[in-house]
């Protein structure tokens, strides 16, 4: 009996030496796809705040990113890597989103190389029978 392996949709990634486990289900993948946009809504903010001239609303947006920042990053990395990637950023919202947009391509580029695979290993069978 020829046994078959199950490979789960998991991909790790290692941030400033602390490992986390990514979701790649396809629910996941789908939210993933939402949360590009959401950091490009966040991006847009952070170009903004440097117009802003109010004190006041300054804060407040910047407590904004701050807090979409957060939540970004819990969706795609997990629960509380914000508050462990955060401080070695320097407290730094910019840099933090940085690390996040960096996971969000790895995961891209990891799933463009297993489909690439995936096409050599059936066009390599295909052409074998030949």
């Amino acid at each position: 009996m020829k046994e078959i392996g199950i490979k789960r949709a998991i991909e790790e990634v290692s941030i400033d030496g602390t490992a986390y486990k990514i979701d790649l289900s396809d629910d996941k993948r789908e939210k993933y796809v939402e949360l590009t946009f959401r950091l490009q809504k966040v991006g847009k903010g952070m170009e903004k705040t440097s117009k802003i001239k109010d004190e006041t609303v300054l804060k407040n947006a910047l407590a904004e990113l701050k807090d979409e920042t957060r939540s970004i990053t819990k969706e795609l990395i997990g629960e509380g890597a914000f508050e462990e990637i955060y401080p070695k950023t320097n407290y730094s919202t910019e840099h933090t989103l940085d690390v996040v947009i960096d996971v969000l391509n790895y995961i891209r580029e990891r799933q463009q190389e297993k489909y690439e695979e995936k096409m050599a290993e059936k066009e390599a069978k295909y052409l074998n029978k030949k």
